[in-house]
């Protein structure tokens, strides 16, 4: 799985097939959404692409708020979507701006 750190380190593709989310944890519902993004890619002749954001919004939005307990660091995070078959995750850094 190829990371890229930025979408001005992400190399375009001729066929993505793309979702976006936080995907702490890669809990059964994401595993879903994952499953069907490899079948549209697969169908498609195209490539999966997860884009993510770091730190977790939430975290940056509220950080008074200490009620989230992240599951996963980000290298976990990435670990698992490489084991749900993903091909390129791009990390979005969140900040307030963005």
């Amino acid at each position: 799985m190829k990371i890229y750190h930025g979408l001005d380190d992400f190399t375009p593709l001729d066929y993505a097939v793309v979702t976006s989310g936080t995907f702490d944890g890669v809990h059964v519902g994401h595993q879903k959404i994952l499953s069907r993004l490899k079948e549209m890619a697969e169908k498609n002749n195209g490539e999966t692409v997860v884009i993510t954001y770091w730190p977790h919004p939430r975290l940056v939005l509220h950080p008074e708020d200490e009620s989230l307990k992240l599951l996963n660091t980000f290298e976990e995070k990435a670990a698992l979507l490489k084991e749900q078959g993903i091909r390129h995750l791009v990390r979005i850094p969140f900040t307030k701006e963005f």
